[in-house]
């Protein structure tokens, strides 16, 4: 999903796609960025993690933790070195956002609200790098884009606590789910939600993206809709599970819509 992302901030940005080497530089970096941050947020999550989902592969041992900071340390170290070849803009983004997934994962995740902006961050900085990929430097219309991206993974992420919510409990973070009460970080998330479900035809009426991008969207906004409607109306753990990977859907059909609306967008090869 991430290179996705990177794709679509490209070709909005160019109307083209990157070549061959761009591409596969850039796959490596979204991809192993985003693999060796969510490495790091295995290992501080571990005690977490023994309560929350004894089954993933710490907690469960079929991973050990040497493993686990070794394979964590390869991955950044590789997308690291990927982004300084596509040139010094992608390489600042690389290394602003990596760092923002890292103070997320160490510093910021138990501050709630403040921690959900920082990950939703990340969500958004593909869309960034393509762009400046393209054009050296992020674009407006990439810019909306990853608004859009961001403010739907600010609202999955508020759900995501109240999933999580006896783990973060254990741990002293302080979740809306936790400080404000189930209901409230469901109407809060569905809000953020559907923000972004009404700043969707934005992209198309500033001419960013095409109409190939307006019948996929419209489905992602039906799906963001429905979920969001069933997690204000059952606020429990075990329907927010659901609804965050309802959300984790839709947003993929989104990012269709967004590659898809580039690839119509009219802009010269």
């Amino acid at each position: 999903m991430m290179f996705l992302g990177v794709l679509s901030g490209h070709y909005v940005s160019s109307g083209r796609e990157p070549d061959a080497p761009q591409a596969l530089l850039a796959f490596l970096t979204a991809y192993c960025l985003n693999g060796s941050s969510m490495v790091v947020n295995d290992l501080i999550d571990l005690e977490v993690d023994r309560v929350n989902a004894p089954e993933r592969p710490l907690p469960s041992g079929a991973v050990g933790v040497r493993e686990a900071v070794a394979f964590a340390a390869f991955l950044g170290a590789l997308g690291l070195a990927s982004s300084v070849l596509l040139g010094p803009v992608p390489f600042a983004i690389a290394l602003a956002f990596y760092s923002i997934a890292l103070a997320y994962n160490v510093r910021l995740k138990p501050l709630g609200l403040l921690g959900n902006a920082a990950v939703s961050s990340t969500v958004a900085a593909p869309f960034l790098f393509g762009s400046a990929m393209a054009a050296g430097v992020p674009e407006a219309g990439a810019v909306t884009l990853a608004l859009l991206a961001g403010i739907s993974n600010l609202g999955r992420e508020v759900v995501k606590g109240i999933a999580d919510v006896e783990g973060d409990r254990f741990r002293g973070l302080r979740t809306v789910a936790l400080v404000r009460g189930e209901r409230a970080a469901a109407a809060l998330g569905a809000s953020f939600v559907i923000a972004a479900v009404a700043l969707s035809p934005l992209p198309y009426l500033l001419g960013v993206l095409g109409w190939a991008y307006l019948p996929v969207v419209l489905a992602a906004d039906a799906g963001f809709v429905y979920s969001s409607i069933s997690i204000v109306r059952d606020p429990s753990p075990r329907n927010a599970r659901r609804v965050k990977n309802q959300y984790l859907l839709w947003m993929l059909v989104a990012l269709l819509a967004f590659l898809l609306g580039s690839l119509t967008s009219g802009r010269p090869r």
